[in-house]
């Protein structure tokens, strides 16, 4: 579904983004205040699109940032999976869908189509930032981007994934439905730091626990957008 790749080298700053939730203009704001360089390494934890006003902007406005800094990580969150499947679904996109690979997913989602569930999840605010109500007119650029972000991204000893892990498991073994969709899993105990976002704070402010560190800060609820430093944990933040 998705290419995985690791790195080795350590950047000047690790910045890790949480979930952006179709708001450009707070992601806009927040890296004129981070600053990034080519020095540093950008990792966004997914979950692009849905529920903010202009996810249609913020597409656009992340591919031309993957012009200026090439080596940006962008991974997948569930949101960008539900749409992705949704296009399987009307005939715009040929692939396996979640649904046809986990079990999990498919008990937990019924007989809910696809459309449907990216529907109830927020996609009617996605659909209506392109000005239409038509999966097929979503370009084929922004459908690329999404097709191209990764599962899972690691930097010694950070592992960023949008949702969480199964203890015991590496990796290369853990399920989709795990990294998409996984909530309330421990953290690591092997001296890996997760890095994810997927469930928002409880207080506007990451989290920093031994094994993890959980950035979302609910941009998705109208309520913060935050870069983290992991190297030295320094936050940044907009609302």
């Amino acid at each position: 579904m998705a290419e995985v790749m690791t790195s080795s080298s350590q950047p000047q700053r690790l910045i890790a983004i949480g979930d952006l939730h179709g708001q450009r203009d707070m992601l806009r704001r927040l890296l004129n205040v981070v600053q990034p360089t080519t020095a540093d390494q950008l990792v966004f934890l997914g979950d692009y699109i849905d529920r903010g006003p202009d996810s249609c902007g913020l597409l656009s406005y992340l591919i031309a940032l993957q012009q200026r800094f090439p080596t940006t990580v962008f991974l997948r969150g569930n949101h960008d999976q539900m749409l992705l499947d949704a296009l399987v679904e009307v005939g715009v996109r040929h692939d396996v869908r979640l649904r046809d690979i986990c079990s999990r997913y498919r008990d937990d989602i019924g007989s809910f189509s696809d459309v449907d569930i990216f529907y109830s999840n927020g996609g009617r605010a996605t659909l209506a930032s392109y000005e239409t109500t038509k999966l097929s007119d979503i370009p084929q650029e922004h459908v690329t981007f999404l097709e191209n972000t990764r599962l899972w991204w690691s930097c010694d000893p950070f592992l960023f994934v949008h949702a969480g892990l199964q203890p015991g498991s590496p990796i290369e073994k853990q399920s989709i439905f795990t990294l998409l969709w996984a909530r309330n899993l421990p953290p690591s105990n092997d001296g890996t730091i997760q890095v994810v976002g997927h469930s928002p704070t409880p207080n506007n402010w990451p989290t920093f626990e031994d094994g993890r560190y959980a950035m979302d800060t609910g941009a998705g609820h109208h309520r913060l957008l935050s870069a983290c430093d992991v190297l030295t944990q320094q936050v940044w933040q907009v609302s």
